[in-house]
């Protein structure tokens, strides 16, 4: 789903009732400061971005590997091509969209491990590391770039190191730029179960790869203005 980047990000947070104390704390503080996140970090010279993609995990047993997908549900980005430390993201996922192809496998996902109803929206937001200022991505060039980004997962917010790939189209090719970022999490660090079917548990450590293309968004804003 296509999102206007110059919204600030509306992450929504997670249902409480039956949280501790200590994690409504953590939890509303989380969300108030997505809520105001992609306004206040917006970096001189950034601009805003309309971009599309979708997340993919890929978990395993001793027996099998499956992997499921779902559509980004919306992404906020700033991001300036000649000083690569302007890179800002928030991006939303609903994991009740996860599909992997296994009707029974996704209900009981979304039932006993996610827990939809209680964590309806997962959301990852990143902004690039001090090393990557100034430097710029020319026409038709690859390049990674090092974010320090939270995920917040089933109620539970984590760090985690990633590196975002950049690919700028050639000069004349018109085609979007696209990004991929893949990193590994712990079910259980999340406060996660990990599932099981027929004896089989799944391995806690689950692959996600985050991928998207996207442009330049002309539409000005009061971000962007």
């Amino acid at each position: 789903m296509n999102a206007r980047c110059a919204r600030a990000a509306t992450a929504r947070a997670p249902n409480l009732a039956h949280a501790d104390p200590m994690r409504r704390v953590r939890a509303a503080v989380v969300a108030i400061l997505l809520a105001s996140w992609s306004v206040s970090q917006v970096a001189p010279g950034a601009s805003a971005w309309a971009v599309a993609g979708e997340v993919v995990y890929e978990a395993r047993d001793a027996l099998a590997t499956w992997s499921g997908r779902a559509p980004l549900d919306e992404v906020e980005l700033q991001l300036d091509p000649e000083d690569l430390g302007t890179l800002r993201v928030v991006a939303r996922v609903l994991p009740a969209t996860f599909d992997s192809g296994n009707l029974l496998r996704d209900r009981r996902a979304r039932a006993t491990v996610f827990e939809v109803d209680e964590h309806p929206v997962a959301t990852l937001a990143g902004s690039a590391t001090a090393q990557a200022r100034g430097q710029r991505i020319a026409p038709g060039e690859t390049r990674g770039v090092d974010l320090i980004a939270e995920l917040t997962l089933h109620g539970v917010t984590l760090p985690y190191p990633i590196v975002v790939t950049l690919a700028r189209p050639a000069p004349g090719v018109a085609a979007p730029w696209r990004a991929e970022a893949e990193f590994v999490v712990s079910l259980t660090a999340h406060g996660m179960r990990r599932p099981s079917l027929l004896g089989l548990v799944t391995d806690d450590e689950v692959r996600l790869r985050v991928q998207a293309t996207g442009h330049p968004d002309p539409t000005p804003t009061p971000t962007t203005r």
